[in-house]
């Protein structure tokens, strides 16, 4: 009996070193991926209700929404402010230098936490304000219009930052593609998608759908058992920073479970997508009036691999449209390859968004490159 109560002692002793190894290995910046437990959180939603679906541009966020997103290689808090967007609280009258970013899940910083984005990064570095309007959800350059008429531009800015990425950007609000892979989704969500005006170099906007008539959010169109969150067993999981550390060690020994795929926007995106997206990336610019306006193109692995080799047709074209409408436009993908030999490095292992260090280093050549610093 002696024993067994010698062995437990030492059993509860070693649980509790792990514990506090493991909250130590998070709170000291040690981790490689983003978690905390539970009852640190200030978040109750699941990622399911925090997006929402009712505004013009599609895609949204709950306003003062809090939830958390677990995946499999990270956990992250998802916190948007009175107006939606996932920063902080921002007021529309500013005498400040302000820098608006528009752009979707990448600028929103899907998978990683707020402060790690390269928004966020961008703005301590330089000392200016960078209202971060990203939203993941399918966002493409049709509703980067949208969102920044009947949103964005009311807040006082002096520059618009758009993030391109092509490996999605052409075929967000594509129809066709739409119709092809998700036709359900289609017929159902509230979300703008193009069409060329006949005989024209035009696009109009259409939705296959009414109007919601009340705030719809994600777990709207999903089952009931998908909308009831995290199950008991990762409620109980997310109680312990150890569990977080058994994560990372799971993913460490499995390495990248990301399959980069074939498509590269940076290459087959169709003649009708580039036209759309071009169109509606001009109805920024002129919107935005005599502000300057930037725009940067993002490349996934995919893109880099097959940007190494040859260059990439549309990444030129976008450029000569940049230059026809005075519009500071950089890739990434130059720099990203000439600075960083372990690409995988720069995204999360089980996903193709960036990292905390493909975030970083984005912030530094957008930086050295948009802003000259």
């Amino acid at each position: 009996m002696k024993l067994l109560k010698i062995l437990f002692i030492n059993l509860v002793i070693l649980l509790a070193c792990l514990e506090l190894g493991s909250f130590l290995y998070y709170n000291l910046g040690l981790s490689i991926s983003n978690y905390t437990t539970s009852y640190v959180s200030k978040t109750y939603d699941n990622d399911l209700q925090w997006m929402t679906e009712h505004n013009n541009w599609g895609a949204w966020h709950v306003p003062n929404g809090r939830a958390h997103m677990e995946r499999r290689c990270f956990g992250v808090e998802l916190i948007s402010n009175s107006y939606g967007a996932r920063d902080i609280e921002r007021n529309m009258k500013s005498e400040k230098s302000r820098v608006l970013v528009l752009g979707d899940s990448f600028v929103e910083g899907y998978g990683v936490n707020r402060e790690k984005r390269f928004t966020d990064l961008l703005e301590k570095k330089l000392g200016r304000e960078f209202l971060n309007f990203g939203t993941s959800g399918s966002s493409g350059p049709t509703q980067y219009a949208i969102l920044y008429r009947e949103l964005a531009s009311k807040f006082d800015h002096d520059e618009v930052l758009i993030a391109f990425l092509p490996d999605n950007d052409f075929t967000d609000n594509d129809p066709a593609i739409w119709l092809g892979d998700d036709k359900t989704a289609f017929n159902i969500r509230y979300r703008p998608y193009w069409k060329r005006v006949d005989g024209t170099n035009d696009f109009e906007v259409f939705y296959p759908t009414d109007k919601p008539k009340h705030m719809v959010t994600f777990g709207d169109y999903r089952s009931e058992n998908q909308q009831k969150g995290p199950s008991l067993k990762s409620r109980i999981q997310r109680l312990f920073w150890t569990y977080g550390v058994y994560r990372e060690i799971r993913y460490i020994s499995r390495g990248s479970t990301y399959d980069d795929g074939i498509y590269s926007g940076y290459f087959d995106g169709t003649d009708e997508q580039v036209d759309a997206a071009l169109f509606f990336l001009k109805k920024i610019k002129d919107m935005a009036g005599d502000k300057k306006v930037s725009m940067i193109s993002i490349a996934r692995p995919n893109d880099l691999k097959r940007q190494a080799e040859t260059p990439s047709p549309i990444i030129a074209r976008l450029s000569a449209f940049a230059a026809e409408n005075d519009i500071k436009f950089v890739d990434l993908a130059p720099e990203t390859l000439e600075r960083e030999t372990d690409i995988k490095s720069l995204y999360l292992p089980c996903d193709g968004h960036w990292s905390p260090k493909g975030h970083q280093l984005a912030a530094d050549i957008i930086a050295n490159t948009i802003f000259n610093q």
